[in-house]
């Protein structure tokens, strides 16, 4: 035999929300909106890994850093990083090194490089020269595997004169 059907008894009506109880929700949810706010205000920004590649290129070939600071970056076409440079003896130097990519048949962006301009001088260093960027594109697979900090400076300058005392 098969069982009646018994009904369930109707719910009981919801009482509403005290006012308190809402103004709290409301000063809850204000605060953890201002909150987020903040939280995403203090993330640092992130560069592409066009910047990534480009970065690594001048710490593997800048001759003799003691010490590597990034003061802006320009994450285009071609990647413009000025950085400050401390060498052994001391001396501060703020340069700037232009990575130009390789492009495929539809114009988009490959992950190698083409060209580096260090200094935009009309000498040619050695790291700019065309058999170490082949010999560098080579390890690129190896950084895209492993990537950089991709952070990118949290200030920009225009007065060149502030440069010497950033650390």
């Amino acid at each position: 035999m098969a069982k009646p059907k018994v009904s369930k008894p109707p719910k009981p009506p919801k009482e509403p929300m005290s006012p308190g109880t809402k103004k709290k929700l409301y000063w809850g949810g204000g605060l953890a909106f201002f909150g987020l706010i903040v939280m995403m205000a203090m993330t640092p920004q992130q560069g592409s890994m066009r910047y990534g590649i480009c970065r690594v290129f001048i710490e593997l070939n800048d001759l003799y850093p003691k010490e590597i600071t990034y003061l802006s970056v320009e994450d285009g076409d071609p990647v413009k990083i000025y950085y400050k440079k401390v060498d052994p003896f001391g001396v501060d130097s703020v340069n700037l090194a232009e990575c130009y990519f390789k492009r495929n048949s539809r114009g988009e962006f490959l992950d190698e490089l083409s060209k580096v301009d260090i200094n935009g001088k009309f000498r040619a260093y050695e790291a700019e020269k065309p058999e170490n960027i082949k010999r560098f594109n080579t390890g690129i697979p190896a950084i895209l595997a492993n990537p950089p900090n991709l952070d990118l400076p949290n200030f920009s300058q225009d007065n060149i004169a502030a440069y010497k005392d950033t650390d």
